[in-house]
């Protein structure tokens, strides 16, 4: 059997695009996209394993258990190899790229690459690759290079243009009359699409918009396992959600900080431990939940709904428990949904927003003015918390949250009533000991545990100078030194 040194010098010596390693095939070579296999032999499960134990270091094996997937370098006497190792149904892959000497030192600085080549002849098969690399999100463009989100950003996948037509092409069977009419008379349309990928059904949430040049389209996947929040770096805390019996739990966050795969998660743990009936609105469903302690029943808005807001009062009469609302987007739905959580239901639920304060800020605002002393009394009496996330880049080349844990009581409710949510800060600082994270704590540590660079928290940070205070100090004089 040949070692991995050996295999490294075939992709050096032959000038491949990458080296891929899967169990029951021969080592393969990828040259302008076609596979060249490397002898005849394939690689066991066995084989795969030695070589993960050369490439992986204990915190290294834990990212891939816990997301699946792990990023990483090798190097020996031929150079750098960049490499991916990727958990699928069949065993582990691993995928080599390899980095000339003269290109690594501005590696850095020019754009990231992604590191197995991408399919480019239709957007199913981009989408496809997308879901086996665990990327975060494509959108294509009507003339334009296709993007790919990874930890390190947008990256374009080259000649990967797609047209009017092949947008509609990809959809067509999500495409019916009355989404055409929408999309023409809004001019956008949110969309769940399933392939066929690796012998399952995988669903990507789709987004169809027309914009100055055609048509766009931005696919995120949902993975077909909901995650725990272990393996999202939520605390534990957050289950404690779980035990409340009505009222307002809010997830908020810029748009693809991971919101909604967050609050999947705790509808999940109460689908696993609890008796409950669940009631979901999403627009589109994204996890497919299986019942289990739980009954559960998805509804999509334009699927089985019309709209949030009269999926709301329809779930009303349902006989829910928990009622998880994909959105509260406008006045309507937000009115609805305060009343659900007033008259003895959970309601779960996200928001865009950045803080806290902001929330409560942006549900109130949306009210007229005469309404809003009595929107606060109400929204002050039922709101439970409000978790807010941001998802930064890591040292793991991946991403990770960072976040604010808010539970309401007494003087965060009074804050509320008498328009103050500015003192909203001050108050999650002092109460810490009742469950109450704040956001710069958490950057702190990350930092601390080495996970995000201290450069990248402080861009993020609410305030600079309390975060510096938090970092530990070897690890804030090394930074210094460096």
């Amino acid at each position: 059997m040949a070692t991995l040194h050996d295999l490294l010098k075939e992709l050096v010596d032959s000038d491949a695009d990458s080296l891929q390693f899967r169990a029951g095939q021969p080592p393969l070579l990828f040259i302008n996209r076609e596979a060249r296999p490397i002898g005849m032999i394939p690689l066991e499960h066995k084989a795969i394993e030695g070589f993960l134990t050369q490439l992986l270091d204990n915190p290294a094996r834990a990212t891939l258990m816990g997301l699946g997937q792990a990023d990483g370098h090798y190097t020996n006497a031929l150079g750098r190899f960049d490499f991916r190792v990727r958990d699928s149904q069949d065993g582990y892959g691993i995928a080599f790229r390899y980095t000339p000497p003269a290109a690594e030192a501005t590696k850095e600085a020019t754009e990231p690459e992604v590191l197995i080549a991408w399919p480019k002849d239709s957007i199913h098969a981009l989408l496809s690759r997308v879901y086996e690399e665990r990327a975060a999100d494509l959108v294509v463009s009507n003339g334009l290079e296709a993007r790919v989100r990874t930890a390190a950003g947008f990256v374009a996948v080259r000649d990967a243009i797609f047209s009017d037509q092949a947008i509609r092409e990809a959809l067509k069977a999500q495409l019916t009359p009355e989404r055409e009419a929408r999309l023409s008379e809004t001019g956008s349309l949110d969309l769940a699409l399933e392939l066929r990928v690796d012998g399952r059904q995988q669903r990507f949430r789709v987004n169809l918009f027309r914009q100055r040049g055609g048509l766009a389209a931005a696919f995120r996947p949902i993975w077909d396992q909901i995650p725990g929040l272990s393996t999202l770096n939520i605390p534990e805390a957050l289950l404690s959600y779980a035990d409340i019996p009505y009222g307002l739990v809010l997830v908020t966050g810029p748009t693809g900080s991971g919101k909604s795969t967050t609050i999947s998660a705790l509808v999940e743990h109460i689908n696993a431990t609890r008796a409950r009936h669940i009631i979901t609105l999403e627009d589109p469903i994204e996890y497919v939940f299986s019942q289990k302690r739980s009954m559960i029943h998805q509804r999509e808005v334009g699927v089985h709904v019309d709209a949030f807001s009269s999926g709301l009062r329809a779930a009303l009469r349902e006989a829910p428990d928990v009622i998880f609302l994909g959105e509260m987007r406008d006045l309507q739905t937000i009115s609805a949904a305060l009343t659900a959580a007033e008259t003895g239901h959970l309601v779960l639920s996200t928001l865009h927003s950045g803080s806290a304060a902001q929330a409560i800020d942006r549900i109130i605002d949306i009210f007229p003015e005469h309404q809003q002393m009595q929107v606060r009394i109400q929204l002050s009496d039922v709101l439970r918390g409000i978790i807010t996330q941001r998802l930064l880049p890591t040292t793991k080349k991946r991403r990770i949250p960072a976040f604010e844990l808010v539970k309401t009581n007494y003087a965060l409710a009074n804050l509320i009533r008498e328009r103050r949510t500015h003192q909203f800060s001050t108050v999650i600082q002092t109460h810490q000991k009742e469950g109450m994270v704040p956001f710069d704590l958490s950057l702190a540590r990350l930092v601390n545990e080495g996970l995000v660079e201290r450069e990248e928290a402080l861009r993020c940070a609410r305030d600079q100078k309390y975060l510096l205070g938090l970092i530990q100090p070897q690890l804030d004089q090394s930074s210094e030194s460096t």
